[in-house]
């Protein structure tokens, strides 16, 4: 999204990071990225190396792992648990019941404070 300051100058936001922002400002129970794969993968694109929960301290010690889109997703999350979210999900956006199932506890990466 476009964002401007108080002059009226746009910038380019990460909706990524804009989302971990208010989620963890609202100390958010979960907070959902939607993106075009199924979580955080440990070795992409080993599709068998999924990650179905992590906390965040694990996740930051892997964090310079990750490459591309991944990267903004991963650092959104952490940020989202250090400022007062309880808890993200990474998931598949593409997929027709993401959100549904996302909201039900289910699919994608779950990252724990």
């Amino acid at each position: 999204p476009i964002a401007t300051d108080q002059d009226g100058i746009g910038y380019n936001v990460n909706a990524d990071l804009v989302a971990a922002a208010i989620g963890g400002a609202l100390r958010a129970d979960s907070v959902i990225f939607l993106t075009d794969v199924d979580g955080i993968y440990r070795k992409w694109p080993d599709k068998s190396s999924i990650i179905d929960e992590i906390s965040v301290e694990d996740l930051k010690s892997i964090e310079n792992s990750f490459t591309d889109g991944m990267i903004p997703k991963v650092k959104a999350a952490i940020n989202a648990i250090d400022s007062g979210a309880f808890s993200v999900r990474i998931t598949n956006g593409t997929k027709l019941d993401a959100v549904l199932d996302a909201l039900d506890n289910r699919g994608g990466t779950v990252v724990v404070a």
